[in-house]
Parts: structure tokens; sequence; C-alpha cells
């Protein structure tokens, strides 16, 4: 007995434990008091009035590059007050009942022959973390079988554990609340983790368990793959992501490719300027848009090595010097060829034939359901997203790749090498949480927007993402589309076009 007080007392004491509800208001982050204070305030959007419709202005062919809007046009960012007000803060839940559900947590695992004390409460958006120091001795993966026993006496459909918790001596086990507080887009943009973001190319994601804002850089994760089953909340995400980028960039700055083989999630974006062709719906089409996609990587490429730069920021932020070159845009795959043969056919001009633009905007690939293209033309897509997204990132070239069934046959090893960064919603089984995050734990999400974070750094983060609604995705559309009209690229445009009449052609 006197060792065993001995040891004990040489033991560090614990931290006391804290109970903290970040559902309605997030737990403060530990950084200077002068931050918030010096921060200056985010930029207002720049509005203007709207102007009398015009056809969609046509760019010069050659490599896409940033340019103002055309005359009569005028790019501006979306303000604010398109998006729905949060409602107010409701009540916090009564801390009493935190600590009450920890002591049953407690007592249940005592039941087992555990012994464990009580760490810190912290109640999120969707889950409430329970955290428990186990005493020494006790084996944590005895812990972790007892997951179905602790549904049970939580009354839940299901628990996470943890163990251990990251970067913590302790084991987590995630309880679902009875009510999901909601996480509004407007919310998130006006949270100081956005207004402070130094991201080039910052996606509000959601709120984590301690109700901060996840606020991810595309351009250095540099691609993202986002699976989830029908009603996870999988395409809500990717909305919430193309709004983001909305708020964010003007048709100047950014360029679009979508593609959505379902036909009917993205057809509302069909008015931004900031699309590079009209959002992509024949699976066959898709090798076409990549193709094009992989020659402006070569071409931009060309162009940096031609400057003396490595990379879109570089480039863009160069110092400016007069560059002499004649303009020859790149000969077009001839009408009617296989859709195989398609992207092989990659013709890169001379570097004498190259012009050098002023800036280069970014460029994000958005594909809605890879699932479906797989099944269609899996050899052309395959090979196609591989290349992309094991050069692309130098170049501003960015991919966002959704799928409801992250299978190996949909999401190969190909596809998944070279994207480190995935967001996973509920699934329906341990296989498919695998396949997407390398590891057990998407099949015990509670759906609805619930999902974990895999950044590129390896850290996973559970939380509750954005939403956004189709009629705020109207709002937002139609205020840009008032102010600029679509501005397809000819190359790729008239290529598509051929495609579709050579294809009704065949069907005849």
């Amino acid at each position: 007995r006197k060792l065993a007080e001995e040891a004990a007392a040489a033991r560090p004491s614990r931290p006391e434990p804290r109970i903290v509800d970040s559902s309605v208001r997030p737990e403060p982050k530990p950084q200077p008091t002068d931050v918030a204070e010096t921060a200056e305030p985010p930029p207002k959007p720049r509005l203007a009035k709207p102007k009398p419709d015009a056809a969609p202005a046509a760019p010069s062919a050659g490599v896409l590059a940033s340019g103002g809007a055309p005359a009569g046009e005028q790019f501006v960012l979306p303000p604010l007050d398109l998006l729905a007000e949060p409602p107010a803060i409701g009540e916090r839940a009564k801390i009493e009942d935190l600590r009450q559900n920890a002591l049953i947590l407690k007592e249940t695992l005592q039941d087992f022959g555990i012994e464990v004390e009580v760490g810190d409460v912290t109640k999120g958006p969707t889950v409430t973390l329970y955290e428990f120091y186990p005493a020494p001795g006790v084996k944590v993966e005895k812990i972790s079988s007892l997951s179905n026993n602790i549904a049970l006496v939580m009354k839940a459909d299901k628990v996470r554990i943890l163990t251990p918790v990251p970067g913590k001596g302790t084991v987590g086990i995630e309880v679902p609340n009875t009510a999901t507080t909601t996480v509004y887009l407007r919310d998130i943009l006006d949270s100081p983790e956005w207004r402070h973001s130094k991201a080039r190319i910052p996606l509000a994601l959601g709120r984590d368990i301690k109700g901060h804002a996840i606020i991810a850089d595309l351009a250095e994760m540099p691609h993202m793959l986002i699976a989830g089953a029908t009603g996870s909340g999988k395409t809500v995400c990717v909305n919430s992501i193309l709004a983001t980028l909305l708020y964010k960039f003007t048709a100047e700055d950014l360029r679009l490719v979508l593609v959505d083989p379902k036909m009917v999630e993205m057809q509302h974006y069909n008015a931004l300027p900031h699309l590079v062709v009209p959002v992509v719906t024949e699976a066959k089409k898709v090798p076409l848009a990549l193709g094009w996609v992989i020659r402006e990587m070569e071409k931009r490429y060309q162009i940096f090595a031609k400057v003396g730069v490595r990379n879109i920021t570089g480039f863009n932020t160069r110092e400016r010097k007069p560059v002499k070159a004649d303009a020859t845009p790149a000969q077009p795959v001839k009408a009617g060829a296989p859709t195989e043969q398609a992207e092989l056919k990659i013709e890169v001009p001379r570097d004498t034939d190259l012009v050098v633009p002023d800036k280069l905007p970014y460029i994000v690939v958005v594909v809605d359901e890879l699932a479906d293209l797989m099944h269609t033309v899996p050899v052309d897509v395959e090979m196609a997203i591989a290349r992309l997204t094991a050069l692309a990132r130098a170049a501003g070239i960015h991919l966002i790749i959704a799928t409801q069934r992250p299978s190996t046959d949909v999401v190969t090893g190909v596809i998944k090498s070279n994207i480190p960064a995935r967001c996973a919603f509920q699934v329906s089984s341990m296989q498919d949480s695998r396949v997407i995050l390398d590891s057990n734990g998407a099949e015990k999400l509670v759906g609805k927007g619930d999902f974990l974070y895999l950044s590129g750094s390896g850290k996973l983060t559970r939380a509750q993402g954005v939403l956004v609604t189709d009629e705020e995705i109207r709002r937002i559309v139609d205020f840009i589309g008032q102010h600029a009209k679509p501005r397809w690229e000819p190359e790729i445009h008239q290529k598509l076009v051929r495609r579709r009449g050579a294809g009704d052609a065949d069907d005849g």
C-alpha cells in the first residue's frame, strides 16, 4: 500500500476536468490578445448596378488568362445579405446533464472492469466528446470493443470511440446530441477564422467539436476527395465549397470546370462568368474537358519556364516585363474523334508561339459524381485525374472529386494516391470508410452534415458541415449573373458542341 501511495503521489496531477458547450458559441482559441483588435476588417463587396443583357463574351484563344470584365460588365463579389441570417443562439445545455452523462459512462466502463477518471467534456454541434483517463494497466483496445454496450446505455444509435484522443493521454467517447446545431454559411463567412485566414484558396467546410470554423486552403491540399451516402450531406458540401469560392473570387481570378453526370445538381451554375464551359453533363464529353485542362496545365508550365518562375504565385507576383510573341491557337481535336483518343491528342504550342499574359487565374475542377464516369469512360477519366493530381498544383489547377460510392473500383489507388485531403460523410460500411479515409469511423457518423475531415497533414477532425440552401445558391448566382455574363473558352466549347453533334448523328 505504501508503494502504491508513493507512486500515485509521484504521478503528475491532472488538470481539473472542464465541461464546455461549444455547440452554440465556439470555445475561444488561445491567441495573442491584440490579434482581433489590430486586424483589418474584411473588404466590403464591390457593388455595381446591373448591366443590360449581353451574349457570352469570347476571350482570345490560347492560354487562359486573367482579364477584366468585358465592356459594359463588371466583376463583383456577392454581399453576405444574400445568405440566410442564422437564428438566435438557443439555450446552452445544462452543465449538470453533461456531468451526469460522464458519470454514467464511467460507471458503465467500471461494470466491465475498466477503471477510469472523468476528463474534459466538450459539446459540439453534432456530438459531445467525453474524455477519460484510463487507470494504469488498462488496455484501451478493451474500451474500443464496448461501443455497442455504451451506445445502449446512452440510448444512442451509435457512438465513436477514440483511443486515444489525438494529442492527449485520454480516451474519448463521442455521443451524438439529441438535436444537431445547424452551421450556416453566413455564420462562417462572418467568423474571425474566415476574416483572418491567410489561405490562398479558402474553403469554409464547417465547425469542429469545439465550435471553431474549419477553413481549409485548397492551394495547400492541393486536391480534395469527398464521399458520402445519399442524405449524408455530400452534395451540400460541394455546393457550400462552390459558394465559398464565389464569395472569395471574381471571374478574373478564378475559373471553374464543373462536371455533373447526374444532370440535376449543378445546372443553376451555368449563368456564372467563372465557367470555362457550360456544366458538363455527358460522361463521354468529360475526357475532352479534362483534356483541355491538361493542355492548359502544360501551356502554363511552358510560360513559367519562359518567364523564369516556378509556380502560379511566382508568376502573378513577378516583375512585369514586356514579352513579344505571336499568338497561334492550338489545333483542336478532329470532330467526331473517339473519346478514347481525345485526351491523347494533346498539342502544346511551341515556345515561340506562347503568349505571356499579365496574370493567370486559378482553375478549380469539380466532379460531382465520379462513380458514373468510372463506369462509362474509366480509363480516360482515371488517366486524366491521375495526371492532373500529380502535376497541376504549381500551375494553379485544383480538383475536387465527390462520389456516393467510395468503393475500390471507383476510388482507385491511382486516383487516391495524390489526393491526401478527404472529407468523409456517413457511409454504409467499414470498407467504404477505409477506402476514403484509410481507417474506420465514417460508418459511425450520424449523417446530415456530420463528417470526418482528413487534412493534407494527416490530422483527422470530426465536424458539422456548412448548410447552404438551393435558394441561397440561386440568389448568389443571380446576383453575379446580373453584372457579368458567361465567358466560355471557344477552344473547348466548340469541341464539346461538335462532340454533341457527332453523338446525335451516331444515335440516329
